[in-house]
């Protein structure tokens, strides 16, 4: 077998053994591999209907102006059922540069 042919060989199995990889890991870890953990998390959130863990979904976020979008969007979620909970998730929010603001959150749940 000359080099070029054990060269081909050894590329195969280690393409092999990274879909062997890929195929093992489950929807999230592969989410996360190629979205990042911020937009993994909102996507989740925004599929829950579980007040508990859309709150933690969220609070798992980097410190970014989407972290304070993903309370809000919890607080408009909850604001028709319950405030208290919806307020809870306003006063969540940090206001990275203004972007989102608790006061913006509360108008958004008094309407």
């Amino acid at each position: 077998m000359n080099k070029s042919s054990k060269i081909i060989i050894i590329f195969v199995i280690i393409i092999l053994g990274i879909i062997t990889v890929w195929l093992s890991l489950d929807k999230v870890t592969k989410c996360n591999l190629i979205y990042g953990k911020n937009i993994c998390n909102f996507y989740a959130m925004m599929g829950s209907s579980n007040f508990d863990e859309m709150m933690n979904l969220c609070k798992d976020m980097d410190d970014v102006p989407k972290k304070d979008s993903c309370f809000e969007f919890i607080a408009q979620t909850f604001a028709q059922t319950n405030t208290s909970k919806a307020k809870e998730a306003c006063d969540q929010i940090k206001g990275f540069e203004n972007v989102h603001t608790k006061e913006h959150c509360y108008n958004l749940i008094k309407k």
